[in-house]
């Protein structure tokens, strides 16, 4: 790994005079127009300054942590990156579902927005949920899984697909469409008091899922083309 802006201080202090850059100079006066004011390099410490990458300054200040065993079911190939954001927070439970909203102390009804029975959580809602179940089933159709309404079920299932790449790109791209449309019409429904039936979220999910696909035809047909014909073929 090169060195970081962080680092910007401690190399100054070693090599001010061959920089020429006053010792006391910030981070934000060699920044200017979207890119580095810096000398030319002169040494490879001055070339790996120059390269700049945010991962590389969020490893530099958490430190490097151990790989979680579903990250390939959350960071893969065309999917959306908002589903993504997503769903992140749904597999590490940090969505503010009610009962965690009651585990912090705040005073609201325990009851499942969407159906109004059972008390609300991120395994209730994905999918124990009778209205979340009806729209999954209809996905898991789709994507050829079996249908498991249990949180753990899915996620070993989803860990396990076979099948070519292309397929197992199309289920997890449905799969976090699902999440991300099942959550939304929760929020709607808190915070605008407007409902959809389940067969219109799944319209929504059909129509996102088709026009993503499409999105990257130009940058790979091949993968656009083969995803697009396992979703309709499955229809």
């Amino acid at each position: 790994m090169g060195r970081t802006p962080l680092e910007l201080f401690t190399l100054l202090d070693a090599e001010t005079s061959r920089l020429g850059i006053p010792l006391s100079a910030t981070v934000a006066s060699r920044y200017s127009d979207g890119s580095w004011a810096l000398p030319p390099a002169r040494t490879d410490s001055h070339l790996a300054l120059q390269r700049y990458k945010c991962g590389e300054v969020y490893t530099y200040l958490k430190g490097p942590q151990p790989l979680v065993h579903w990250a390939k079911l959350v960071w893969f190939s065309y999917g959306i990156p908002r589903h993504r954001f997503l769903t992140w927070l749904v597999l590490l439970d940090r969505c503010p579902t009610r009962d965690r909203l009651i585990r912090w102390g705040l005073n609201v009804a325990p009851n499942c927005l969407l159906y109004n029975t059972g008390q609300e959580s991120r395994n209730h809602l994905f999918f124990e949920c009778p209205y979340c179940t009806t729209i999954w089933l209809w996905i898991a159709n789709r994507c050829d899984l079996h249908l498991s309404t249990s949180w753990d079920d899915t996620i070993l299932q989803l860990q396990s697909l076979r099948g070519n790449i292309d397929s197992k790109r199309l289920c997890l791209l449905a799969t976090q469409a699902t999440i991300y449309w099942i959550w939304s019409e929760r929020n709607t429904r808190l915070h605008q008091q407007v409902f959809k039936l389940a067969g219109i979220v799944i319209t929504a999910i059909d129509r996102q899922v088709r026009n993503r696909l499409q999105s990257f035809r130009h940058a790979n047909s091949r993968a656009s083309s083969a995803m697009t014909q396992l979703w309709f073929l499955r229809s």
